[in-house]
């Protein structure tokens, strides 16, 4: 019996705590002032030339890069000068620059154009022969494919070589006179 009284005791306690406790409404709080609005005009500015994306005197160039986060490949676009010839040694070195804004430093030391078929050479001492993973390493080669193809006129296929022999490396090896991609 004694168990039940102080349960019922208890319970009492709670619901006296519980019916104290009381909400504040909202309109209890002091009320604040709205300030009012400032009166600011903005007046546009006078534009003195129409904007353009390009520098004047270059031209685009679309190319092949790798996304940040080095999954995919990512088209951008290379200015190069108006006046200048698009030859494969201009879409590797922008492909080249490219690379480079996402601290993948390739070194070329030759591109060859031999009939229809472009032969980019590489260092065998930086990527994508050296230091990268193999999925890095493909994207790169994709990269320098995908953008002579598109880019030089006649050029139907790339290949690749390493320091002027075969192309190999830990992930790859094919013969320099293997055609990596053709259109």
């Amino acid at each position: 019996m004694r168990g039940k009284i102080g349960i019922i005791i208890c319970g009492m306690f709670v619901l006296c705590v519980l019916s104290g406790c009381k909400k504040t409404p909202a309109t209890e709080f002091p009320q604040t002032t709205p300030t009012p609005p400032l009166n600011i005009t903005m007046t546009p500015k006078p534009t003195e030339a129409p904007l353009t994306v390009a520098p004047s005197g270059t031209t685009e160039l679309p190319i092949y890069t790798i996304s940040g986060d080095f999954t995919e490949l990512t088209a951008v676009t290379a200015l190069i000068n108006e006046n200048e010839e698009i030859t494969e040694r201009i879409v590797t070195e922008a492909v080249v620059e490219a690379l480079a804004d996402n601290a993948i430093y390739v070194k070329i030391n030759d591109v060859i154009k031999n009939g229809e078929v472009v032969i980019v050479d590489f260092n065998a001492s930086a990527p994508p022969v050296s230091q990268v993973g193999a999925s890095i390493e493909g994207l790169i080669l994709d990269a320098f494919g995908q953008s002579l193809l598109d880019n030089v006129d006649g050029c139907n296929g790339v290949s690749f070589s390493v320091d002027g022999g075969d192309y190999a490396s830990g992930h790859f090896e094919f013969s320099k006179d293997d055609i990596y991609l053709r259109r």
